[in-house]
């Protein structure tokens, strides 16, 4: 078995440097008789299928960790594995249960596990049926519970360990303990992301979640808590050899997709930028050309403004490899992104063109915008309308259920239609849409400040008789506030307080006139949240949870009755990605207040009966 590990080792070497078919040669001879080389097949084809949305590819899949289940369940210890007896597990015989199993039989243990749950992931998103969803949240549940008692063998192994005494026959070894961290840190930092009624669900069924610790126990694979705190490290560990544990990298990705993706789209708590560049350095140190790594590097570089760097490095990971088309199209998508945050509009339309031929994601989503990008472009072209036209009929269901992103897209161009070929800021509204604001620099928020103020004029010129006037009113003050915030956090030398006067006024007039407001009712909620925002960064915490909290409460309960017209009473758009910011938005601002008090960046003037002059303020 050890053999087995160190040569899916090498695969998953390759695999990681974007040699695929190379890791390929290596795993499909024996994928149908080695339990390691079935879950390393199992698992680049379970990427693929998350990739491709392609039927084909997710039966494949399935058809894969179901061998992989097979070939562990045949190496298990009988009688007291993973589902053959659940009641033994739970009576606290765990560990001298798993003492009692050789090396391989523990293995066995830890790959059914990570098989099993794979196959569910993937069972849940692609099978509709209410009966796949409880059958593969058993097994989900299954997973978790034997990912637990094997942590608890591998603590005892250490106290054993410091009590000075011969561990030698424990038989731990690095590919065992990173697989088994790689599974508790994801169970601890997943379920702590989700909503607080899902997780008081899930505790009944006997999760748990802490994300402090999910996070230690991923950095503790690569030691990366060693470049955390005033007295960190400051050069990079050395280069691992060959024997590293299997899911070392894969225990680093988790931490990069963390610390550099899910923290631009949501808040969340000790969020550190410095320990991710020195994982990215340390593996684009191993592997060069990794499209995987080259793409979490331009997402560091993007969330830094450095817009020109992100861009080179997307390019790298596009030009590296060419056997994944799919993996390309993660990075062009980022490139399509920020030609809308520098206005290319014609590479912007190149790019989704691209996309909308090429890849199965979201055909609605490409469709509006490669319309939004003509538009801009030319506000009297036809082929805008055309594609406008055709977004809603373009929308596709996952489990059964639409895609919010997609029905926000389909309420966006069906507006675009009735007000006769015309949308307000529809580019920076998508960008908000796609968290994608952080990415600006300096120069560009004022840009887009200057652009969003010649709108409100305009709009204060047509005397209310513009259609839809009040929506478009409170979206330009809502992507204002949002600017202006932003400014504030970038640009800490500026004007502060006439700002902070601005951002004031522009979220009084979101929240005065929302009850006009006839489609884009999710601007009002938006706008409580980006208030909450503002008063983090003011060290109101008290301020910014009672906002966080509205917006919670009235999800829970179902009451909306914000806006006029017959959706006025309806679920907004893109409320589920609001109701998961704001969850993580209320646990950032718990650990904030158990952080030492700050004392406010300048004082806080938020008079709004007076109007600041705005070129001077962003100057």
């Amino acid at each position: 078995m050890m053999e087995d590990i160190l040569q899916v080792r090498r695969a998953l070497d390759y695999f990681l440097d974007s040699h695929i078919k190379e890791a390929e040669e290596i795993l499909v001879p024996k994928h149908k008789t080695s339990m390691y080389y079935s879950l390393g097949y199992g698992f680049i084809l379970f990427l693929k299928s998350a990739m491709t949305f392609e039927q084909t590819d997710v039966e494949k899949t399935m058809h894969a960790l179901k061998h992989t289940i097979h070939l562990a369940s045949a190496q298990q210890k009988k009688g007291v594995g993973f589902l053959d007896n659940i009641t033994t597990w739970v009576k606290g015989n765990q560990i001298q249960q798993l003492k009692a199993m050789s090396r391989v039989q523990r293995h066995a243990e830890l790959v059914y596990a990570e098989a099993y749950l794979l196959k569910a992931l993937l069972s849940i998103v692609y099978d509709e049926s209410i009966v796949a969803f409880l059958r593969e949240g058993l097994n989900i549940r299954s997973s978790y519970n034997t990912y637990r008692n094997l942590e608890k063998y591998i603590e005892f192994v250490k106290e054993e360990a410091a009590a000075g005494k011969d561990i030698t026959g424990y038989e731990l070894d690095d590919h065992f303990t990173s697989g088994v961290a790689l599974g508790v840190g994801c169970f601890n930092i997943v379920l702590s992301l989700l909503p607080a009624t899902v997780v008081k669900v899930a505790e009944l069924f006997g999760f748990t979640s802490d994300i402090d610790y999910g996070l230690q126990v991923l950095e503790s694979i690569g030691d990366w808590q060693e470049y955390r705190g005033s007295d960190k490290q400051t050069s990079l560990p050395p280069l691992q050899g060959p024997d590293e544990g299997l899911r070392r990298q894969l225990c680093d990705m988790v931490l990069l997709m963390y610390n550099i993706v899910l923290s631009k789209m949501i808040p969340l708590p000790n969020v550190d930028e410095d320990l991710a560049e020195y994982i990215l350095q340390y593996n684009l140190e191993l592997y060069p050309s990794g499209v995987f790594f080259l793409y979490f590097y331009g997402r560091l570089l993007a969330s830094q403004s450095q817009i020109e760097k992100s861009k080179e490095q997307y390019q790298k990971a596009i030009d590296t490899q060419h056997d994944w088309k799919q993996l390309q199209h993660i990075c062009y998508w980022e490139l399509g992104v920020i030609s809308f945050v520098q206005k290319d509009w014609q590479k912007a339309y190149d790019i989704y063109d691209k996309l909308s031929k090429e890849s199965n994601w979201s055909k609605a989503v490409y469709m509006y915008l490669k319309g939004v990008a003509l538009y801009k472009l030319n506000n009297k072209d036809k082929r805008a309308h055309e594609l406008m036209k055709g977004v809603t009929g373009a929308k596709q269901k996952i489990a059964g259920k639409s895609i919010p992103m997609e029905k926000f897209v389909s309420r966006k161009s069906r507006k675009f239609i009735e007000q006769k070929d015309y949308l307000i800021l529809p580019d920076l509204e998508i960008l908000n849409a796609f968290t994608a604001f952080d990415f600006m620099p300096i120069s560009i928020l004022k840009d887009n400040f200057d652009l969003i103020n010649q709108e409100l004029d305009s709009l204060n010129n047509t005397n209310q008789e513009h259609m839809h006037y009040y929506d478009d009113l409170c979206t330009v003050h809502y992507l204002r506030a949002q600017v202006l915030r932003l400014l504030l956090e970038k640009q800490p030398n500026s004007d502060v307080d006439k700002l902070r006067e601005i951002h004031q006024i522009s979220v009084n007039t979101v929240l005065e006139n929302a009850n006009k407001i006839e489609l884009d009712h999710y601007v009002y909620y938006f706008t409580r949240y980006e208030k909450a925002r503002l008063l983090i960064y003011d060290h109101d915490y008290d301020g910014a949870e009672a906002e966080i909290q509205f917006i919670l409460r009235s999800a829970e309960k179902g009451q909306y009755n914000i806006g006029s017209g017959p959706h006025a009473k309806n679920k907004y758009s893109l409320e589920n990605a609001l109701v998961f910011k704001c969850h993580n938005c209320d646990g950032k601002i718990k650990s904030l207040k158990k952080s030492p008090p700050l004392s406010p960046t300048s004082s806080k003037n938020t008079s709004t009966t007076t109007s600041a002059s705005h070129k001077e303020v962003v100057e």
